[in-house]
């Protein structure tokens, strides 16, 4: 499937700049909501979970690396909640690369502050998104989950699919090298326990998957999520920060995609 939007220049020139654009922007931080003792094992609820009907577990992104926090994706959280009826929103901190993080630290600390989040909310519908490396994890504890539950949602942005094939070419300056600690050659292993497209047939089939990815997307290649076998969201024209910019006119997909 494919969503069309404008084209224009090659989005390779632009995306560092639209990146900059939404680490400048301010938004409030959501009611913050500890579920371990360190620094960066927190989320926080943007909407009233106990009345929503809709939770969005929301991931961020960042090449798992320690300098990007979860504070340029709280414009998306907020506008999830505005733009859906009786929508909350857990927007996800999580230890990185660089810090106190890196393989199996952070996927442990997304399972859970998913975990965690659950507790406090009843009955609802349940959707785990998450943008770029936070699509990856959102993956990736799809495929540790058990066949028995509730139906969820999973809809990963824009995801780095394949670690294995990305710290192989070096993508990101070694980024997934760094995060795993150790290149494939050096341990296979690690990269079995955690690679999305590794592990995709262990994805059970109570979780609906839908990947969503920009066509012009110049940090992850659309490649990789035409590469997963899952169902596909293409939005044409869109660069790989339009997926969560509340001021793209590309935006609306995302949000029917999650929400609709």
């Amino acid at each position: 499937m494919t969503i069309e939007g404008t084209t224009g220049s090659d989005p390779s020139n632009h995306e560092e700049a639209h990146f900059g654009r939404m680490l400048s922007a301010e938004a409030g931080a959501g009611r913050r909501v500890a579920y371990g003792s360190l620094p960066d094992q927190y989320f926080e609820w943007f909407g009233d979970p106990h009345t929503a009907g809709t939770v969005v577990i929301l991931i961020h992104g960042g090449y798992f690396r320690e300098r990007t926090t979860l504070a340029h994706v709280r414009p998306m959280a907020h506008a999830l909640v505005s733009r859906g009826e009786r929508v909350a929103v857990a927007l996800l901190e999580y230890r990185r690369a660089g810090g106190a993080g890196g393989h199996p630290r952070t996927l442990e600390d997304v399972e859970n502050a998913i975990a965690h989040a659950a507790e406090s909310v009843g009955d609802v519908r349940w959707v785990v998104a998450g943008h770029s490396a936070g699509g990856s994890l959102a993956l990736s504890w799809a495929t540790r989950q058990q066949e028995c539950g509730p139906e969820v949602r999973v809809r990963p942005l824009a995801p780095v699919t394949d670690l294995v094939a990305e710290a192989r070419d070096g993508l990101g300056d070694g980024a997934v090298v760094d995060y795993m600690g150790a290149s494939p050659a050096e341990d296979l292993s690690r990269y079995l326990e955690e690679d999305p497209r590794s592990r995709a047939a262990l994805i059970p089939a109570r979780l609906d998957v839908l990947l969503i990815h920009g066509t012009r997307d110049a940090t992850v290649d659309v490649a990789f999520s035409r590469g997963f076998p899952a169902a596909r969201l293409e939005v044409e024209g869109a660069d790989h920060f339009d997926l969560v910019d509340p001021q793209s006119p590309l935006f609306d997909a995302v949000v029917e995609a999650l929400l609709g």
